[in-house]
């Protein structure tokens, strides 16, 4: 028995129809898969910087009681840049204080154990770098007396920190497959020393030539 072509058409036009209508759902969830973790991984690169920009002056901070901690045990007299130790404390804790760190931190571990792989120890230096600002902090805020202390042995120097964060970002942004690669505090400097003046001088000559020729213009529509 022959089946009529024009009944065969609307099956098949519509199972085509559905085949894309599935495809097209399958692919925009990927898609919203992708954006979702795009935005995690931003806010990832977000902390990290925001530790680190203050991580130079935790570390300083950290060291100073350190020696604090070593010279009192020892009955040795404190020389004045330690007398002043409470106040520079303060000082830095009011800018970065306990509970933003907190937040910080608590968040950059939720974020870097649910988004970060661990490829090249990928989830392992955000989570490190995240744990040992908040050892660092916290024997700060409480004068030497943080009882895990001993479990951080390996603190790095601000250089080494700074080096770390740049390697981590850029291992980030290869995850988000975007093409783009970090650039450094160096590149940043060098194109200070380098190109800054020129890039200037021609944003202000771009801007002069800009407002000559709207007076120019507006000159013209006077008349």
């Amino acid at each position: 028995m022959e089946i009529d072509s024009y009944k065969i058409i609307p099956v098949v036009a519509s199972s085509i129809a559905i085949f894309i209508s599935i495809a097209a759902i399958f692919f925009t969830r990927q898609n919203l898969k992708k954006q979702l973790r795009l935005g995690k991984l931003e806010e990832i690169l977000e902390i990290l910087n925001f530790l680190e920009s203050y991580y130079r002056g935790l570390f300083f901070l950290f060291k100073y009681t350190e020696e604090k901690v070593e010279l009192l045990a020892h009955g040795k007299e404190l020389p004045e840049y330690l007398l002043e130790l409470s106040n520079s404390k303060d000082r830095f804790t009011k800018v970065f204080d306990y509970e933003t760190l907190i937040r910080r931190v608590s968040r950059l571990n939720v974020l870097s154990k649910a988004y970060l792989p661990n490829t090249k120890n990928l989830k392992s230096k955000s989570l490190t770098i995240g744990d040992i600002c908040f050892a660092m902090y916290s024997y700060v805020n409480q004068d030497g007396e943080f009882r895990t202390k001993s479990a951080y042995t390996i603190i790095p120097k601000p250089t080494e920190m700074k080096l770390l964060v740049a390697e981590l970002e850029d291992q980030i942004i290869s995850e988000m497959k975007l093409g783009y690669k970090y650039s450094g505090g160096r590149d940043y400097y060098k194109y200070y020393k380098n190109h800054f003046q020129k890039d200037l001088e021609k944003a202000v000559l771009l801007q002069r030539k800009k407002l000559e020729k709207e007076r120019s213009m507006s000159g013209k529509t006077g008349k």
